[in-house]
């Protein structure tokens, strides 16, 4: 008997884990339009929407921020030549590789945020995509520094970086890095889907059916190591190979 109570407990949760997904298809859906952008966090409870630069607002200088900005721009030279590079690209590029920025990360692709959300540290926890509708695209012929933007818009990057293409990277900009979006109006609290801690290893063999993991989303060597080796601790699609 408890053998059986313990079978139906496992269909039943499989049961909720697709019904689960396919909620998600069906949020991903209703924000489909063009002018939808997301974005996956892995730990929801404690995410707010600021950029790096701006999450210890105790520290948060503008001035400072402006230097880091400065140096960056100025050190860089050796690993990439940005003499023909705008302002812009050159903040998305510091923010593509760390550099705390006032910029932060989006995707079209509803399926990659899914893919941060369910693969990022830490794993215990709520995740949750974000749904943020642009209302203003940024014109860099006229606003021609990131510093200048006085207002949250987004910035559509040039192809800058492989990852940033594959990733179907976008940016939101923040002329406050300490003040959350949801505090702007920029975007609403209803827009978001959780996925329970419960839910994670489920939703990221989903995905990885669908062609999203890290070889696709890193597209170098790193990536295609990091697939691998999920596929060999989880035992997922490790068919005979013939050489």
């Amino acid at each position: 008997m408890p053998a059986k109570s313990k079978s139906l407990s496992a269909i039943l949760a499989q049961q909720q884990r697709r019904k689960r997904w396919r909620e998600f298809l069906d949020f991903a859906e209703r924000h489909g339009s063009p002018h939808w952008l997301f974005r996956g966090v892995a730990d929801a409870p404690n995410h707010l929407l600021v950029p790096k630069v701006g999450r210890n607002a105790k520290l948060y200088n503008p001035g400072a921020e402006l230097v880091l900005f400065k140096n960056f721009k100025r050190r860089v030279r050796q690993f990439v030549d940005v003499r023909q590079m705008s302002d812009w690209e050159i903040l998305a590029l510091a923010q593509h590789h760390g550099l705390p920025t006032r910029l932060l990360d989006w995707s079209t692709n509803p399926l990659v945020a899914a893919f941060f959300a369910v693969s990022s540290k830490p794993e215990k926890t709520t995740a949750r995509i974000y749904a943020f509708q642009a209302s203003e695209i940024i014109d860099t012929d006229v606003t021609t520094s990131p510093f200048e933007q006085t207002t949250p818009a987004v910035y559509i990057p040039s192809s800058i970086a492989a990852r940033i293409v594959s990733q179907r990277g976008v940016f939101t900009v923040h002329p406050d890095p300490v003040t959350p979006l949801t505090r702007t109006g920029s975007t609403s609290d209803s827009h978001y889907f959780d996925i329970e801690a419960i839910d994670r290893p489920y939703f990221e063999r989903r995905l990885f059916g669908l062609a999203i993991d890290p070889s696709v989303i890193m597209v170098d060597i790193d990536g295609l190591c990091r697939a691998l080796e999920w596929q060999y601790t989880r035992g997922v699609a490790l068919g005979k190979v013939v050489f």
